[in-house]
């Protein structure tokens, strides 16, 4: 398969019968084989997780699905404004947290299931063509220094439970934030994902431009563990996976 990080927390994964889109903010999009079925997801609302402008793809792909965290609100006047159809709105399937689902569309099989964030919408879980991959989304361990104690005990209990449902999960490629932001929290919320589920490929997301926290991370928390992590250096880094 072929993964090729975008921007920021946006993913393109080619397989060989489908394209899987994973919050896509800014970035340039590769050509894309208009022979198979393009996968759309959106986190959430946050506009760094969700860009109107991935409506524009039907324009330019016959076979597109959108598959949107339900706080993405469409108005009739968002609508009117990225020129939206009551064809392309038919393309579109909202779901919260907790929900499974499965598409079969084009010759093409698909199966899902979302995760509630811990900050806004969810995280997918995507099953195709034999693999599995899991985008976090901003389901994340938020801890902050700024922030007071009950604060971050509360997020640390919502994180750790809703980890519980990844318990031993087989994940092919994962997609996980590693935010400099966070400071000395900034790998907490990655290493407790390598504790609870069984990653092949770790891709790190959500980092703000900031690349060289992959090399901090390994070199504090040891690379030789649950999951390959990859080197991403720049937007629009290709990578070929098997």
């Amino acid at each position: 398969m072929k993964i090729t990080y975008l921007y920021h927390s946006g993913f393109l994964v080619e397989l060989n019968t489908m394209y899987l889109l994973f919050d896509y903010y800014k970035g340039e999009l590769p050509e894309l084989d208009n022979f198979k079925t393009l996968y759309v997801f959106a986190s959430h609302a946050h506009q760094d997780h969700f860009n109107p402008s991935i409506f524009a793809l039907t324009r330019n792909h016959s076979r597109v699905q959108y598959i949107l965290s339900k706080d993405i609100k469409l108005t009739p006047r968002k609508c009117e404004r990225e020129k939206l159809t009551s064809q392309d709105l038919e393309k579109i399937v909202w779901l919260k947290a907790g929900e499974k689902k499965e598409f079969i569309a084009e010759g093409t099989e698909l199966w899902m299931e979302t995760l509630k964030s811990t900050d806004r919408g969810v995280a997918f879980i995507v099953q195709a063509e034999g693999k599995t991959f899991f985008h976090a989304g901003d389901l994340n361990w938020w801890i902050w220094q700024e922030e007071d104690k009950s604060y971050n005990n509360n997020m640390t209990a919502r994180f750790i439970k809703e980890l519980e449902q990844l318990q031993d999960r087989k994940i092919d490629a994962a997609f996980l934030p590693l935010d400099p932001r966070q400071e000395i929290y900034y790998a907490k919320g990655i290493e407790q994902y390598r504790k609870v589920m069984k990653i092949r490929h770790i891709f790190p997301m959500h980092m703000w431009e900031n690349y060289g926290i992959i090399l901090q991370y390994e070199k504090e928390y040891g690379a030789n563990k649950n999951g390959r992590v990859y080197h991403i250096r720049h937007k629009n880094q290709t990578f070929y996976v098997e």
